[in-house]
């Protein structure tokens, strides 16, 4: 045991004491921290409670048909009270030319856009280039819908209040789930997010306890090593020591998010509140995602560990772990594949939740996207657990063997008979 400490706290500060580990870690959190205060300076600077229409400096022309009984002028005034426009920097304004003119002073930049209308339920819009999030037309289409049924409702011999008490009418609904039910659409974006993180996690820090392995194996240090301790301790040490590193960078990281967050969280209004559902995640489920990252990044570090102790040179590294990192990565798009179509309780993710080299992804999406028992989460999670501890022998017996060897790796074949010849 005291090897293994010796060796864990080396690997951890050399990790630590990395400048690349380092800039890194720093570039990420000032990255994160600047990307989240952003909203703060994109915020409205108009008061609570006024709804934005997303049209705020444009300059629409307004040309009514003859038909409608109602003049350009007043069609305009209708549709700038509807939009709230402040007297003096109205939106809409009457225009009385022809549609070739209005065209040519809509290219000419004089307006945003023209609209003619023949009616409230039928109008031309004559614009330039249809920005990607354009408004216009799905901001008028409500007022011109509302505008009709009021004046329909009118002539048909209802009141004023009568008409608002129609118009303002809201469609109320009480959801109630059920004990085991999921809102999938909730629970979709940190799921993908942690997902991901997981992902990224397992393949970087389990690929920098490979090359780790190899780059002492191909300077001889791992010779000099073995004779200071045991083979089983300098990979658990390694692994330790890597997966305590990433842990605290991921920390590091994800704190500086949370409390970037916390700050402007007043300013994340419209289309950024959604990033609150990312940021309001159930206690719970972080425990569940900090327990399948440890469990995932030693099943998958132990690997990476063992295989990289049959190379004899770096350059060899990448040939040797392509089928475990092949492995996660066919695992990851069949997870993702069931999350992007809710479908997270089918035969192949039931089956993945109890495999322990697919259960830490495939179980996690369906805790918090699916239908799982108290007892199904045990089962996987002592599953899992098993597979750690059982692929940590196992690669410590294959990380005995490889470390002093060199020349071309093995074949599988040919491992299976070196352990099985060492038990012996």
């Amino acid at each position: 045991m005291k090897q293994f400490f010796a060796v864990f706290e080396y690997e951890l500060g050399t990790y630590l004491k990395k400048r690349p580990f380092q800039i890194v870690t720093l570039l990420l959190m000032v990255l994160i921290a600047v990307g989240l205060t952003l909203p703060r300076f994109f915020a409205s600077s108009s008061e609570e409670g006024e709804v934005s229409t997303g049209l705020e400096g444009q300059r629409i022309a307004v040309s009514a048909a003859q038909e409608m009984g109602m003049t350009s002028e007043q069609l305009s005034q209708l549709l700038n009270q509807s939009m709230g426009a402040v007297e003096g920097a109205e939106i809409f304004q009457p225009y009385s030319g022809t549609k070739e003119e209005l065209m040519q002073a809509v290219e000419d930049d004089t307006y945003t856009d023209g609209l003619i209308f023949d009616s409230l339920l039928q109008y031309t819009r004559i614009t330039g280039t249809v920005n990607l999030y354009d408004q216009l037309s799905t901001v008028l289409r409500e007022v011109l819908l509302q505008t009709y049924r009021a004046q329909a409702m009118s002539q048909s011999g209802m009141s004023e209040e009568q008409v608002q008490q129609v118009l303002s009418a809201q469609v109320q609904e009480t959801l109630e789930q059920t004990e085991a039910g999921k809102n999938q659409a909730n629970s979709y974006l940190f799921t993908y997010v942690l997902i991901m993180l997981l992902y990224m996690a397992i393949i970087f820090y389990g690929q920098m306890v490979a090359s780790s392995v190899a780059t002492e194996k191909s300077s001889r240090a791992m010779e000099l090593l073995i004779t200071s301790a045991r083979p089983s301790s300098l990979m658990f040490g390694k692994v330790f020591g890597a997966g305590c590193a990433g842990l605290l960078q991921f920390v590091l990281v994800l704190g500086t998010a949370y409390g970037a967050y916390q700050i402007n969280e007043p300013y994340y209004t419209g289309a950024m509140s959604v990033m609150k559902t990312l940021f309001n995640i159930p206690i719970d489920t972080l425990l569940y995602a900090l327990l399948c990252f440890i469990l995932g990044f030693f099943i998958y570090a132990f690997m990476f560990a063992a295989l990289a102790s049959l190379v004899s040179r770096v350059e060899d590294l990448s040939n040797v772990i392509t089928p475990a990192t092949m492995l996660f990565v066919v695992v990851f798009l069949i997870v993702v594949v069931a999350l992007n179509t809710g479908e997270v309780d089918t035969p192949l993710m039931i089956a993945c939740s109890y495999i322990p080299l697919t259960s830490p992804m495939a179980m996690f999406v369906r805790i918090t996207m699916g239908n799982v028992a108290g007892w199904e989460i045990a089962i996987s999670v002592a599953l899992m657990a098993a597979g750690a501890v059982a692929l940590g022998y196992l690669g410590a017996a294959i990380y005995r063997i490889g470390v002093l060897m060199y020349g071309k790796p093995p074949k599988l074949s040919g491992l299976v008979s070196m352990l099985r010849n060492r038990q012996k």
